[in-house]
């Protein structure tokens, strides 16, 4: 481990919560242990109206958290993509107003087909609420698709790369980090190349995300697997072998300039001290 370094100051963590009690005792978790990046995702029972006001809480009752929240056109689908679409303009709105900087936007695990994240972003196109620079979105990728899919992966990165909107790509979990330092050059080429195209530089930041493996998290997972996420059965088999390929993650995220986004429950002592260890 100690050729990884990461400042755990400046890694991203993504937060999941049921009431607006739990979400205050999180963020003050996070606050008094100088951890203030906090991702909260649009997921289950967290959408909505639930969503909008936790995010104006954590912006008005923690203004120190840099805050980026998540839009699932999955969760927030409302009867038809117009419908949706307006809702994801409000959206981007309050979170504007709340003085967040950025919205991570995702299709969901099931994508619809009248409305998905690079038609969103096509919508999008000339709208006021980014004429200046300091908003912008986030988009998701998974470099570890089979081929088949992956091509049409890369097909939907760059329909949303061309929005000019993208300020930053979300890279999937996974196990295969051999795969993933492959499918990495791919990314650099796609982002080198859309830069030439609109004539400026983009400064697209990466963020990977990882999993904390412990024994339960992993029988949990191997039970119910989350779609999309392509794990070996050796890592799920095996804690060691799984902190292994975790550490490997991190040594390739380093090497690419790829910032670290916790996934999972890291809001306790215990968790913190194993995100400590990992981290170096």
């Amino acid at each position: 481990m100690k050729d990884i370094f990461f400042n755990l100051n400046n890694i991203r963590i993504e937060i999941s919560f049921k009431t607006y009690d739990e979400l205050r005792r999180t963020l003050f978790f996070y606050q008094r242990n100088k951890l203030y990046k906090i991702n909260i995702p649009c997921k289950n029972r967290l959408k909505k109206d639930f969503l909008l006001n936790s995010i104006k809480i954590s912006k008005e009752e923690f203004p120190n958290i840099d805050i980026i929240p998540h839009f699932s056109i999955l969760h927030e689908f409302r009867k038809n993509k117009f419908n949706t679409q307006n809702s994801f303009i409000k959206f981007l709105q309050v979170a504007k107003y709340l003085r967040c900087k950025e919205v991570l936007l995702v299709s969901g695990s099931q994508k619809r087909s009248t409305l998905d994240s690079v038609s969103a972003l096509a919508f999008l196109k000339d709208n006021p609420l980014f004429y200046s620079e300091d908003f912008a979105i986030g988009v998701a990728f998974n470099p570890y698709l089979p081929s088949c899919l992956f091509d049409e992966e890369i097909i939907r990165l760059k329909n949303k790369l061309q929005s000019g909107l993208v300020s930053s790509i979300w890279i999937q979990f996974g196990t295969d980090y051999k795969l993933l330092k492959r499918r990495l050059e791919i990314l650099k080429q796609i982002i080198e190349c859309n830069e030439e195209n609109i004539l400026k530089k983009s400064n697209i930041k990466l963020f990977g995300s990882i999993l904390i493996p412990s024994k339960q998290f992993l029988a949990r997972f191997k039970y119910r697997p989350w779609k999309g996420v392509y794990c070996s059965n050796e890592f799920l088999d095996s804690v060691d072998f799984a902190n292994n390929v975790v550490e490997k993650l991190l040594m390739t995220y380093k090497q690419n300039h790829i910032n670290p986004i916790i996934e999972t429950s890291s809001s306790s002592d215990e968790h913190l001290e194993r995100l400590k260890k990992l981290f170096g």
